[in-house]
Formats: C-alpha cells, sequence, structure tokens
C-alpha cells in the first residue's frame, strides 16, 4: 500500500470578538532527582494508578512519542528547559507544557462544567477554582481531547465501528492498520509555551522549520501528530487553545479514519475542523494555509452574514470549484466561509448521510481491497450522489435555500450554527 508524508503549514487566526509509574520510581530509590512532571507530583491523582483509571489516564509518562525511536523520555532530555506534563487516554499521548491559568469571569460557567465532570473521577478536584495549575490543566485536555473524539465518531456515526488490530490481518473487508480508528499509534498532541520550543520540537522530529502549528504523520510508527505553541494568535486564552486543538484534531481524526492512505478533499478537511472549532467557540477561529503562504483570515466571529452575502452576490464558491482545490494555500476566505457552512448544512440537515459519506471516501479501493487515492475526485462525485442523493449543481442550489432561511438575522440559533445538533459538544492544521 503506498503510504503518505502530506506537509503543509496550518497558519492561526484566533480572534477575540503504569510502567512509567514503575521505572522512575525504581530511579528515585537509586538517589536520582524526581522531575517535576513525575506521576506522584501530580496535583490531580497523585500517579494513583486508582484514580488514573476512574478518570480514563493510561499513562503520566514513559510512552513513544514523536518520530520513530522518540518517547517522553527524549524529548524531556531534548527540551530540558520546559516542564512538560504527559498524560495518555484511551486514544491521545498529550504532552502539556503550559504554566497555570487564571480563569476569566466570562470563562467560570465553561470552567465549572467542565471540572465538575473531572470532579467525579478525581475528588480533590475544586470545581470552583480559579487559578488552573499545570497538572489540572493537562488533565482538562486530556477530558477535551476524548470529548473531541467522541464528537468526531458521533459525526461519522462510528462508535460502533471495529477496527484492525494492529497484525495486518483483517475481518473480511479492510479495517485500517490498527485500532485507533484505523491508525496503529494513538493520536499526538504537544502544546507548548514559545515558538522556539516548538520549532526545536519539529526540527528534532521531523527536520522542520514551521513557526506555527503543524500536523505530521510519523509514517513510521503509525501516528499522527500536532505540535502548537501558544505565542500565535489567541491561544494564551482557554477559548483560542480549546478550539484550536479541537481544529487540528478534526483534521487528523479524519486523515487517520480507516488509516491515512490518501489525502481527501481540502474542502471536506477545511470545512469539518471549522465546525468542530467553532462549536466550541466561534469567536477563535483557525485557518490552514500553505507552505511559505500566508492564509486569508478574518477576526469576524459570525460568519452567517458573510455567507448570505457570497449567496446574494452570486460569488459563493461552487462546490466543483472547491474540487478544484489542490491544497490549504489556495484557499481564501469566502472558501472558509463556504466550507463550513455547508457542513453545517450537511450535519443539519443529513447527518446519517453526511456520516456514511465521510466513511465513503476514505474506501476508495483499489482491486486488492486496500485504500487508493487513485482518481479520487470522480470517486468523490459518485459518493456524493449516491450517499447524499445530489448532483454538485443540486447541493450548490439546496445549500443555498438552506443557508438562506438558517442564516437569516433573527432567527434563534443554537450557538453559531443552526439548529444545534443533537449530542454535540459546546464549541480544531495535519501533516505526515
Amino acid at each position: 500500500m503506498r503510504t503518505w508524508r502530506k506537509r503543509f503549514v496550518f497558519v492561526l487566526a484566533a480572534v477575540f470578538a503504569t510502567g512509567a509509574l514503575a521505572t522512575r520510581s525504581d530511579a528515585r530509590q537509586k538517589g536520582e532527582k524526581k522531575r517535576s512532571n513525575d506521576p506522584s507530583s501530580c496535583t490531580v491523582c497523585q500517579g494513583d494508578p486508582t484514580l488514573m483509571e476512574a478518570g480514563g489516564i493510561v499513562s503520566h509518562g514513559g510512552f513513544p512519542f514523536g518520530k520513530k525511536d522518540g518517547d517522553t523520555t527524549k524529548t524531556d532530555t531534548h527540551m530540558a528547559t520546559l516542564d512538560i506534563k504527559w498524560i495518555e487516554t484511551a486514544h491521545f499521548r498529550i504532552g502539556f507544557a503550559l504554566g497555570s491559568y487564571k480563569v476569566k469571569i466570562e470563562e467560570r460557567k465553561k470552567f465549572l462544567a467542565e471540572l465538575t465532570k473531572l470532579q467525579k473521577a478525581y475528588p480533590k478536584v475544586q470545581p470552583e477554582i480559579g487559578i488552573l495549575d499545570p497538572w489540572l490543566r493537562a488533565h482538562l485536555y486530556a477530558q477535551r481531547c476524548e470529548e473531541i473524539y467522541a464528537r468526531f465518531l458521533e459525526i461519522v456515526d462510528g462508535q460502533s465501528a471495529t477496527f484492525s488490530d494492529g497484525t495486518g490481518q483483517w475481518r473480511g473487508s479492510y479495517q485500517g492498520e490498527g485500532p485507533y480508528l484505523g491508525m496503529k499509534e494513538k493520536y499526538e498532541v504537544l502544546i507548548v509555551p514559545n515558538e522556539a520550543a516548538h520549532v526545536d520540537f519539529l526540527l528534532e522530529n521531523a527536520g522542520l522549520r514551521i513557526r506555527n502549528t503543524q500536523r505530521w504523520h510519523f509514517v513510521d510508527r503509525g501516528s499522527i501528530t500536532v505540535s502548537m505553541h501558544t505565542q500565535q494568535g489567541n491561544l494564551r486564552t482557554d477559548g483560542g487553545l480549546h478550539g484550536h486543538v479541537a481544529f487540528n484534531l478534526a483534521h487528523n481524526l479524519y486523515d487517520g479514519l480507516n488509516h491515512y492512505s490518501y489525502d481527501t478533499p481540502v474542502w471536506l478537511h477545511e470545512g469539518l475542523a471549522h465546525f468542530m472549532e467553532r462549536e466550541i467557540d466561534p469567536k477563535n477561529n483557525s485557518f490552514d494555509g500553505g507552505e511559505g503562504a500566508v492564509a486569508d483570515m478574518t477576526s469576524k466571529s459570525n460568519w452567517k452574514p458573510e455567507v448570505l452575502k457570497l449567496i446574494s452576490t452570486n460569488e459563493a464558491p461552487r462546490l466543483a470549484e472547491l474540487m478544484a482545490l489542490k491544497n490549504f494555500g489556495e484557499l481564501k476566505l469566502p472558501h472558509h466561509f463556504a466550507t463550513w457552512s455547508m457542513v453545517d448544512f450537511l450535519i443539519t440537515t443529513k447527518p446519517k448521510e453526511f456520516g456514511a459519506f465521510l466513511w465513503a471516501i476514505k474506501k476508495n479501493y483499489d482491486a486488492q481491497g486496500v485504500p487508493t487515492g487513485s482518481n479520487l475526485p470522480d470517486w468523490h462525485r459518485k459518493q456524493f450522489k449516491e450517499v447524499l442523493g445530489w448532483s454538485y449543481a443540486e447541493f450548490d442550489q439546496a445549500w443555498r435555500d438552506w443557508a438562506e432561511v438558517a442564516y437569516k438575522p433573527g432567527i434563534p440559533k443554537g450557538g453559531d450554527t443552526m439548529p444545534p445538533v443533537p449530542g454535540g459538544i459546546p464549541q480544531g492544521g495535519g501533516g505526515g
């Protein structure tokens, strides 16, 4: 099977309008100085296996991360100036290197709900706390990543889907290369406080000198990673960072679905990522751009009037035009507005069919039954008609007709999408 290492720059506009435990314990018994990110120092679970299991935490370090022979210990050593809190869940391996965070008045309701949920597993968590320490923030992002994963499964209607066990043997038809939506390894997230640390990680692990958020597929390991730093846009705010994580994970999870064997259409990726980010917080938006290019971005949080303006002036992109986009660098502001709205339309009006369509695009198989990117435009057109029931021209008209009503000013909406999608989380660029 042909594997792909896609590389593109992500440009942000965040807008405001248990083996590991034993190893470390042995080290302490030998008189070595305990690191600040030692699991026993965790203010949330103290590295207690019972508490960790209750909270869905698999490990607080000592797991593979980054390049083929990379792991948390090597990353700690290489990036010695950072205090990285490592945390592993059922589907993610996360490195969180930010400091404490003071909750703003307007954020209290959101944090209260999230920390109350976290308290169910960790009784010592205080939901009304005003300052979150790094360990608590790491646990919170672990919870958020799993919620994003669950929301993605809802969108693709994949809660009962089965995948390969990683042996290369499938029960019947192709089921990916591993158990994590089809990937061999869990999805990785690294969040660091500055650009220098971000570039250092990428240079060491992927040979890249990319200054902004980067998604990368480590083909040798079968893992998809996103690395980001908070000197971009509005990522120092919790809403900006939360949405940015969702935006990028939407890309990575769809890449990984049924295995990352080929690149799928740009419009579909970006629209899905915008949708998942804006469910969390429409005031903070992320935009993908091409390598060496600056992305088209906007500070506007309400995109509905922009969509209506495009439709009324007959400047809204057609689906056939969007399908002609070859990379994220070709995306302009009208494309961002339109792709978000098109996904909003599909999830609102045909959620089951849209989930089936997302799956179908990842099941373009060759004669041997393995994924291939060959003739993907033809495959996309065929599945669009068979699964969603529209030709491109028919879809263009149906979407426009819906948006003119759904986005009409004065009509109550759920958040920035209309109507609210059942089961949605309150509201996310890729490479490898």
